[in-house]
Parts: structure tokens; C-alpha cells; sequence
């Protein structure tokens, strides 16, 4: 809501002006794709498309080029001209809101319980959505929150209207647009929010296919000369540029939703913000989605928050599971060392005291052993005994001659060739005596 830019002047700048009546404005903003590969509408619409129409989150890559204030009526207005088909659910509804608001800024419409004036006009809510309010004064300023009236006391649903162009025949076909058209025409006009709510996210400005009043532009509508560019379509009707200041009045008022401006965060984060989709409106059921949209609202933040806390107490007992599990490692580590500790100091006390001891019985039993095991062998040929005690002698004299080194003699090194030598002219001799 603005007071001090009013409709009109036909330009498109700041639009200063003064006025009886405070304009309802709908702000909107304008993006280009830096990553655009020329695929036109297979860009974003075909099968695997590789742009992503998602401007609205605070992630995307797109970049913000303007920032633009709408006439209310115009906006809404603009978009039911060229984008559906006049048997389309979303093109009977645009039409029914419209007619049930009108296109008067702020007009009088009756008088509250006590024979105050009452005054009507679109009444911005929070994350872009809008009712028809009451209000106090002639500016539409001051909601009159006393009275238990609302706009449907006052206002009148209008006949069913598609325009000049609407022939049909199709009795079926005129009940179900009564329908739309009837349930449509009351004060939170819920199912023009519904339909509209498509427009808070990122959509191309480029109508394909392009309908005018509910019928293809051309053939089919999708002729390059048929196409309507509906950002040129906004900037053309009652739009004009919308400064940081005009942001900030629109935030201020808690009514916008987010948008990012020369690196100031401004207005409120809706669901799906941070995704490139986001849940669409049905056709037919359209009204019972939007109710059960806003009545689960509360129940996804229930949810969220049950999952919020449930993560936070997981986690709680995951460090505490953690700890008493490195506490409980450490103390048994602990025990460990001191059983392997007390075991080696035992066995060194006990081998410091009895030890040599033990070492001295050991051989003494060893070699009692080997007496008993050479009392206890049986008799051997001559020649086995031969050998044995050839073996001992030998030993006994490396024995005695290393005594006779230890004690400072000396003793002249035994040539082992000659020992060899003589030993192999003994056994020749022995040799031939026996062949002879």
C-alpha cells in the first residue's frame, strides 16, 4: 500500500503524486539467465531441460535486473488475458475474483453495527497473498477489526461473464463454470490466491502457448509472432520501477515476499524458496487443495519440529553412548597394565630369592639324568665305543689345551694338512697290508 504514488501519469518512473485514495500495488521483479544456451522453450519445458526456472531461491545463478510496482487489478488482470484457455479452471476463476473486487481503490460499501461508514479494498497479507477488508477510513488504511461484518455482507456475486467471445453451447460445461465462478466470489478469495500462488516463484515471461481473452493468438499460439512477452505486458500497463525504498515500504508492511536487492535480504521466506519446484494447484480441485494447503500448514512446522527434535535427542545419546563407552575402554586398559605389572614384579621377587637356587638343582638333576641314562644304555660294539671315546679324548684335550692358554703357555698350531695327510698314509698302508 502506498499513498504517496498514485495509478496513472502513464510513465514509468517514481510516479510521485498526492490523491485522496492510497493505491494497492503488486510488486514484482525481472530476471535474466546467465547460463542460457538459445534453447528457447526446451530450455526449461522440454524432456531433461538444462536451464531450471528457480529466480526465486536465494541459490540461483539468475540475475536480478529490476525490481517493479504493478497496478493490483492490472497484474491480475494481465495474466487471465493471455495465459489460459476460457475453459480453463485457472482463466474462470481469475475472471470471478476479478469481477467480485472490481477495479475501485478504496470505495464505501455500507455501514458497521454502531452507523460507522465502512470502506472496501484488497487487503495485502503476508507471502504476497490478499483478501477483500474493511476498513475505517476513506484512505483504506485503517482495518476495522470491531465490526462482525465482512466484504460478502456487502458485495453481490455477479453472473457468470467469459467475455464476448464465450459461444458455447455446452450445458455441462456452463454448470461446472458456475461452480468455479460462485465458490470463487467471497472475501479471502481463496481460490484466486491459489491459482496466483504459481506466480510467487519463477515463471517464464514468455506466455507459451499465448491465448488472448481465452483463445490461441494465431493457430495454436505458439508462433514466434504470437508469443506475448508478459514482462513487457506488466512494464506497458500501470507498472513503474520500484526502488530500494519502495522494497523496504513493502517489507516494512510484512506483505512481500523474499527478494534479495543490491545485497539487502528483504520480505519473508515462503515454502519451497530454496527449491526450482514447487507444488502447483490443481485444476478441478483447486479449492479443497488450497484449504487443505493452509490447514496443513501448521502441521508441517509440527512435523518439523518433531523431526527437529528428535535429530537433537538422537544425537544427545549418541555423545553420551560415545563417552561411556571411551571411559569404560580406558578404565580396562588401566587394569590391564597393573595385573601385567603386579605379575612381573612377582615373578621377579620370586626369582631373586630362589632363583639361583633353582639354576643349581636344574643341572644337578641334568646331569644325574645323564648318568642314568648312560647306567641304563645297552652295550655298544667295540667299534661304537672306539668312536666315543676317540670323541671324548678329543674334547678332553681342546679342553685342557684351552687351560694351558688361559694360563699363559704356549702351544704351537697343528698343521691339519699333515694331520690329514698322515692319517690317509696310515689307512693306504693299512690298505695294501690287507690286499696283500
Amino acid at each position: 500500500i502506498d499513498c504517496d504514488r498514485q495509478v496513472g501519469g502513464g510513465s514509468h518512473d517514481n510516479n510521485q503524486g498526492g490523491g485522496q485514495h492510497c493505491s494497492r500495488w503488486m510488486m514484482w521483479a525481472a530476471y535474466i539467465d546467465p547460463n542460457y544456451s538459445g534453447g528457447e522453450y526446451d530450455e526449461y519445458f522440454g524432456d531433461n531441460p538444462p536451464g531450471t526456472l528457480d529466480c526465486h531461491s536465494p541459490d540461483s545463478e539468475w540475475v536480478l535486473i529490476g525490481v517493479y510496482r504493478q497496478e493490483f487489478y492490472q497484474y491480475i488482470e494481465q495474466i487471465s488475458k493471455h495465459l489460459w484457455a476460457i475453459d480453463d479452471y485457472e482463466y474462470i476463476v481469475a475472471l470471478a475474483g476479478l469481477e467480485y473486487m472490481t477495479d475501485d481503490e478504496c470505495f464505501g460499501v455500507g455501514y458497521d453495527e454502531n452507523g460507522n461508514q465502512l470502506y472496501a479494498s484488497v487487503q495485502p497479507l503476508e507471502g504476497g497473498s490478499f483478501q477483500m477488508g474493511l476498513y475505517s477510513d476513506e484512505q483504506c488504511l485503517v482495518l476495522n477489526t470491531k465490526t462482525g461484518y465482512t466484504y460478502d455482507d456487502f458485495a453481490e456475486k455477479s453472473e457468470l461473464n467469459l467475455g464476448s467471445k464465450d459461444q458455447t453451447t455446452d450445458d455441462a460445461f456452463h454448470a461446472q463454470a458456475y461452480e468455479y465462478w460462485y465458490d470463487t466470489q467471497e472475501y479471502t478469495l481463496t481460490n484466486l490466491n491459489t491459482v496466483y500462488d504459481d506466480f510467487k516463484y519463477c515463471t517464464s515471461c514468455v506466455d507459451y502457448p499465448t491465448y488472448q481473452d481465452g483463445y490461441f493468438i494465431g493457430d495454436d499460439g505458439t508462433d514466434d509472432d504470437d508469443l506475448i512477452n508478459q514482462c513487457w505486458k506488466f512494464y506497458s500497463h500501470d507498472s513503474y520501477n520500484c526502488d530500494a525504498d519502495c522494497i523496504a515500504m513493502g517489507s516494512q508492511q510484512g506483505t512481500i515476499t523474499w527478494i534479495s536487492y543490491n545485497g539487502h535480504q528483504f520480505g519473508t521466506m515462503i515454502d519451497g524458496q530454496y527449491t526450482n519446484e514447487h507444488e502447483k494447484h490443481g485444476l478441478e480441485g483447486s479449492s479443497s487443495s488450497s484449504s487443505s494447503s493452509s490447514s496443513s500448514s501448521p502441521d508441517r512446522k509440527l512435523e518439523r519440529l518433531k523431526a527437529n527434535l528428535f535429530l537433537t535427542v538422537a544425537g544427545i545419546v549418541f555423545v553420551a553412548t560415545f563417552l561411556a563407552f571411551a571411559v569404560a575402554r580406558g578404565s580396562s586398559k588401566k587394569k590391564t597394565v597393573s595385573s601385567r605389572s603386579r605379575s612381573r614384579r612377582l615373578l621377579d621377587a620370586d626369582y631373586g630369592e630362589k632363583g639361583e637356587g633353582r639354576r643349581r638343582s636344574s643341572r644337578s638333576a641334568s646331569r644325574a639324568g645323564s648318568a642314568r641314562d648312560v647306567d641304563g644304555k645297552s652295550s655298544k660294539t667295540g667299534r661304537s665305543k672306539s668312536r666315543s671315546a676317540a670323541a671324548s679324548s678329543a674334547r678332553s684335550k681342546s679342553r685342557g689345551s684351552g687351560r694351558r692358554r688361559e694360563e699363559g703357555r704356549y702351544e704351537p698350531p697343528v698343521d691339519d694338512r699333515r694331520k690329514r695327510s698322515q692319517s690317509k698314509g696310515k689307512s693306504s698302508s693299512r690298505k695294501r697290508v690287507d690286499d696283500y
